[in-house]
Order: C-alpha cells, then sequence, then structure tokens
C-alpha cells in the first residue's frame, strides 16, 4: 500500500483493518479495474472474516474522496482503480471486458478548445472507447 493511501485514512483518522489493508493491496496490485464483488472474492482469500459490505463501505469512502477512479464499462456494473496522479484513458473490450490503458492525452486540445468557447475552468475529464479486443473479434 502506497504511503499516499496510509496518510488517506492516518489523515481521517481512519484504522486501517486488516480488511481495509487487503482491499487496497488488491487494488495496488492489480493491473486492470475490478468490481466489487472481485474485490471481495480475492479480499476472502487474503482474510476470510472480510464481508462485501467492508467492501463496498472501502470503495465508497475512497471513490467519495477521489482516491478510486469508478469506471463503467457499458455494463452498469462499476469497476475501481487507484486513482494514480498519472492521467491516462481506457480502450475496454465490450466482449471479455479486458481493459487497456491508453498512453497520453488524445483529447488535450479538444479540450482547450472546449474551454476557450465555453470559458469553463475545466477541471478533468474522461475518455473511455469500447470495442473489441483480437481475441474476441475471432468469435464474433
Amino acid at each position: 500500500m502506497d504511503n499516499r493511501l496510509k496518510n488517506f485514512f492516518t489523515d481521517r483518522k481512519c484504522k486501517i483493518t486488516k480488511q481495509r489493508k487487503a482491499i487496497l493491496n488488491i487494488l495496488s496490485q492489480s493491473n486492470t479495474c475490478l468490481s466489487a464483488e472481485e474485490i471481495y472474492l480475492e479480499a476472502k482469500k487474503l482474510n476470510p472474516g472480510t464481508c462485501l459490505t467492508t467492501v463496498y463501505r472501502t470503495i465508497e469512502l475512497l471513490s467519495s474522496n477521489n482516491m478510486l477512479n469508478k469506471i463503467n464499462f457499458g455494463d452498469n456494473k462499476y469497476r475501481y482503480e487507484i486513482n494514480s496522479d498519472l492521467h491516462h484513458h481506457h480502450i475496454i473490450c465490450v466482449g471479455c471486458k479486458k481493459m487497456i490503458e491508453i498512453e497520453g492525452c488524445p483529447v488535450a486540445d479538444f479540450e482547450k478548445s472546449i474551454k476557450n468557447q465555453t470559458q469553463f475552468k475545466i477541471t478533468g475529464h474522461r475518455l473511455e472507447m469500447y470495442g473489441y479486443c483480437p481475441d474476441c473479434q475471432q468469435a464474433i
């Protein structure tokens, strides 16, 4: 677990329980976004005392404080990833739900244009593209 996450709990005088530590480790070590159910199943392996409610409460606490990104792959099922300081976007397979990070920001110039048109102070954006990965293209 990185120091930023430890400090998050310490600053709020929240305990870092075994269950929360397991959830944070699962999210930190994952190379893809995970649903609450996937986090729960992995957390149960590490700490059998973990309950689904604890997973949801921890996710809600972290995502409401911008520590987690909450992503919908288009199937009305949210998945989560640690909100890193690195700006990135995703391309998501609608078949197998594989997610790949897109390096760089293809919409930076578009964001500047929108800012100039609307005079908004833009605080961020998110781009998610959907399609079929090469493996799933074979199946359709």
